[in-house]
């Protein structure tokens, strides 16, 4: 059933991000993507180029969609699950260049290392190398473990493991770090990262309960970022991110309407 909000609250971890709309929202409401090309029916066009063009235009607004939504899903898990303090690097020694072999040999090693840390949590996100040779970053729960455990494990080449600190939003610093080459057109169709499915969701707040939120626990908080922009969907949206303390979904918040959802 489709209903209207123009405020969107999003928690994930100690980052809350407000979502404020000039104009009301539909959320379940079927939409589509709008016009990129405007036409003057006063003057001829090569109806063939305007397709191409139309087309062209479409795969690169579809493309980048695609590029902000994956960044965003990322920094929001990664939020979400201040657990996932170790940042782990797997190369292969070989130049393992098909993105399918690599996939299956990381697999493995993620069913390995799982049975011996049977509350083994991780996000990984595959990359290639300037050789062409596929490799893995992850940020994962493992315990201490020696360098060299971790190699025999992985079993394919070099491997480098170094703890996060002093990092106030992971997610942002995880996203710039992987910013450059993650989303490389050898990766297009495919997978863009792989996940434990035991890592918590961030928190989605829609409408009137998104307004009870921000009342109840931003109304002392300076914002850490705001900026106001347009959308070709949305419209003005005037958007604001904070980093609270402490998690703020308590007495009972989250039960209070069906419009908090896992993201």
């Amino acid at each position: 059933m489709a209903f209207p909000y123009n405020l969107k609250v999003v928690v994930s971890g100690k980052q809350v991000e407000v979502y404020k709309y000039k104009k009301n929202i539909w959320r379940d409401f079927e939409r589509t993507l709008p016009s990129v090309l405007k036409t003057d029916n006063n003057i001829q066009y090569d109806a063939s180029l305007l397709q191409t063009a139309d087309e062209q235009l479409k795969r690169q607004q579809k493309t980048q969609f695609s590029i902000n939504r994956t960044r965003t899903e990322i920094r929001r898990l990664v939020n979400s699950n201040p657990q996932l303090t170790k940042f782990l690097t797997l190369t292969f020694a070989e130049n393992i260049t098909d993105l399918k072999d690599a996939n299956y040999v990381f697999n493995q090693f993620v069913k390995r290392i799982s049975y011996r840390y049977s509350d083994f949590e991780y996000l990984a996100v595959p990359e290639f190398q300037q050789r062409g040779a596929v490799h893995y970053h992850l940020l994962c729960n493992l315990p201490f473990i020696e360098q060299e455990a971790i190699a025999q494990m992985w079993g394919q080449g070099f491997i480098k493991i170094n703890r996060l600190n002093n990092v106030t939003n992971v997610g942002a610093y995880v996203c710039k770090y992987l910013s450059k080459d993650m989303f490389d057109e050898r990766t297009f169709g495919k997978k863009k990262f792989f996940r434990s499915q035991t890592l918590k969701a961030p928190v989605e707040i829609l409408g009137w309960l998104a307004t009870l939120f921000e009342k109840k626990y931003l109304t002392t908080s300076t914002p850490v970022y705001e900026r106001t922009f347009q959308s070709d969907w949305t419209g003005e949206v005037n958007y604001r991110s904070y980093s609270l303390d402490s998690f703020p979904l308590v007495n009972g918040v989250l039960n209070k309407s069906q419009l908090i959802r896992p993201v």
